[in-house]
C-alpha cells in the first residue's frame, strides 16, 4: 500500500508462524504480496499454488489493501468451525524486518497487545478456546513490519516538504503496520485462509519522529484497527456462507 515488501522477507514471516503438521504441501502458508501503490494488485503467492489477492466481497471489513486466499471449501469449514483458538502473536525478525525505533522488549509488546486485541474483538462475536479439538479454528499472527508516519523532508535533508499553496504544513509519509496471519483447522492442520494486512490507522498528535513512543503509540493503534477489521471479515465470510454461529 506504501512501501515495497520483499517477497522473500514475506515468505519467511509465514514459514515462522507455527507450522501444523497435517498441512497439505500445495496449501504450505508461504504467501507474498508486494505491497505498494503501484503494485499489481493481483500479485500472487510464491511457492505455492495458492494466489493472494484482493477480496472485493470483504470491502468494507477487511483491511484496505489486504490481500487473501481462501481455501475452496472455505464454506464448509465456516459451517464446521464452532471456536476460535488465538495463539500469542509472534514478531519477525528475519531480512527485511523493520521496527522503527523500537527495542525487541518493545515489538514483542506490539505482538502480546495484538495478541490480546484480536482476542478482545473476536470474543465479543465467537468463542474463543485455548485447546485445539474438532470444531476450532486456530488463528496465527506475526508482526512483519512497523513503520509510523515520517517527516517528507526535501533534498537538503533538513526541512520538511510543504503542501502546495500550504507554507507552513509539514507533509508526513504515510505509516503502516505489516501483520500477516493465517486460519487453520486446529485438528487436521487443513490451511482455511491467509492473509497479508497492511495497517495505516489515523492518529493524532504522535510524538515526535525518533521517539521509540512514536511507533508504539502507531502499533498500538494499528492492533485496534486490525482486531475490528479481522473480526468483521470473518463474519461477513460467515455469513456469505450461511455459517453464523451463537457465541
Amino acid at each position: 500500500m506504501i512501501s515495497v515488501l520483499n517477497s522473500n522477507f514475506l515468505v519467511r514471516a509465514l514459514r515462522e508462524m507455527p507450522r501444523m503438521a497435517a498441512i497439505p504441501s500445495a496449501s504450505v502458508a508461504a504467501v507474498v504480496l508486494l505491497l505498494s501503490g503501484c503494485a499489481n494488485p493481483g500479485a500472487t503467492a510464491l511457492d505455492t499454488n495458492v494466489p493472494l489477492k484482493a477480496a472485493p466481497d470483504l470491502a468494507g471489513a477487511a483491511t484496505p489493501g489486504a490481500r487473501v486466499w481462501r481455501s475452496p471449501d472455505i464454506a464448509s469449514y465456516d459451517r464446521s468451525i464452532k471456536a476460535y483458538m488465538i495463539p500469542a502473536a509472534t514478531v519477525f525478525r528475519g531480512q527485511g524486518s523493520s521496527f522503527a525505533d523500537l527495542t525487541p522488549e518493545q515489538a514483542d509488546s506490539v505482538a502480546a497487545n495484538l495478541t490480546k486485541e484480536v482476542r478482545a474483538e473476536m470474543g465479543h462475536r465467537f468463542k474463543i478456546v485455548n485447546a485445539a479439538g474438532p470444531g476450532v479454528a486456530t488463528i496465527d499472527l506475526v508482526v512483519a513490519k512497523i513503520s509510523p508516519p515520517q517527516p517528507n523532508y526535501n533534498q537538503s535533508g533538513i526541512y520538511p516538504e510543504p503542501l502546495p499553496g500550504m507554507p507552513n504544513r509539514n507533509v508526513f509519509l504515510p505509516g503502516t503496520v505489516t501483520i500477516s496471519g493465517k486460519i487453520v483447522d486446529s485438528t487436521s492442520g487443513n490451511l482455511v485462509a491467509a492473509f497479508v494486512a497492511p495497517v495505516s490507522p489515523t492518529v493524532m498528535d504522535l510524538p515526535n519522529p525518533g521517539q521509540p513512543a512514536r511507533a508504539l503509540d502507531y502499533a498500538m493503534a494499528a492492533n485496534s484497527q486490525f482486531a475490528a477489521d479481522l473480526t468483521r471479515s470473518i463474519v461477513r465470510e460467515r455469513q456469505a456462507s450461511s455459517a453464523m454461529t451463537p457465541k
